[in-house]
């Protein structure tokens, strides 16, 4: 099993509380990692988004703008840096975010991508809420998402979700690397559809297959089947019942072959938890891989 190596954290902001809220996440999770971070902004210019850099600009020029961008982003890593012994590097570029969030990623070998995002009810509020979506369906690795309530920091339940598609244990390698970094418990979650037909012998097999993953990597766990009409939002009534810190999820394959859209159940646990996600891709990529678990050939 290939574990998740995280060495390189990218972290994308728009200065807003909801970014700054991410930013402490990622600052967690670099310490507990000792990994590099990296601020990164994106600059894309629009009468929406002027607002961000304090400044009233009749005329905008790009070298105004990014001088303004540079001096926050290098105030912020000047602060961490001093507070919490971290190397940060800065990333300031003009473009538009998910694609520069993309070349970010694969030109300093990011691991794992945490941002902050204001759910499906605040898209125009700043830019990075209405790119989060957008940058969780291209992004070739990890990505953590992260609303205004999830101010507690650290990971210690886990939820799992594992339905019927067969890509759905994909993600398995991703929350047991994770749990182990941030001695968490991981709650697998069987779902399956209240009017689909599923084998449940079938679905038994699949299931004892990650119990066997995580017990092999000596993880504390349990194990939960439900049945339900919405199960995007019966994962979240869960999440919240077992007082989880993160849902692991996996981007749809169709999603990223039409670079649009998420699947409808990751679309709406992204849209609408009020804990962090993290998406993980699909193995089409070719970028970020995971190798199988025992049992999933």
């Amino acid at each position: 099993m290939k574990k998740i190596q995280i060495k390189n954290i990218l972290i994308p902001t728009d200065f807003s509380r909801t970014g700054l809220l991410a930013l402490e996440h990622a600052v967690f999770m670099a310490r507990l990692c000792k990994a590099n971070l990296f601020l990164f902004h994106a600059i894309e210019l629009s009468k929406t988004t002027f607002g961000i850099y304090d400044a009233v600009i009749e005329m905008p020029d790009f070298s105004d703008i990014k001088k303004i961008a540079n001096n926050k982003l290098t105030e912020l890593a000047n602060m961490l840096r001093k507070k919490h012994g971290i190397t940060v590097k800065t990333i300031c570029i003009k473009g538009k975010v998910a694609y520069e969030v993309v070349n970010a990623v694969k030109e300093n070998k990011i691991d794992i991508v945490v941002m902050g995002t204001h759910g499906a009810s605040g898209f125009n509020e700043y830019f990075i809420g209405s790119n989060a979506h957008k940058i969780v369906t291209v992004c070739p690795c990890p990505v953590i998402t992260v609303q205004t309530n999830a101010k507690k920091l650290g990971f210690s339940n886990i939820v799992l979700p594992i339905d019927n598609k067969f890509n759905s244990r994909q993600k398995v390698n991703a929350a047991i690397s994770l749990a182990k970094k941030y001695a968490s418990k991981i709650h697998v979650l069987g779902l399956l559809d209240k009017d689909g037909y599923v084998n449940p012998n079938t679905f038994k097999v699949k299931l004892d297959s990650v119990e066997k993953a995580i017990q092999k990597a000596e993880v504390v766990y349990e194990i939960k089947t439900i049945k339900g009409d919405n199960l995007s939002l019966a994962s979240m009534k869960y999440s919240k019942k077992v007082k989880a810190d993160l849902i692991v999820v996996l981007a749809d394959e169709e999603s990223h072959l039409s670079g649009l859209l998420f699947g409808a159940f990751a679309k709406q646990i992204v849209n609408h938890s009020k804990i962090p996600v993290m998406s993980i891709p699909p193995l089409d990529l070719g970028v970020y891989e995971f190798k199988s678990l025992p049992g999933f050939h």
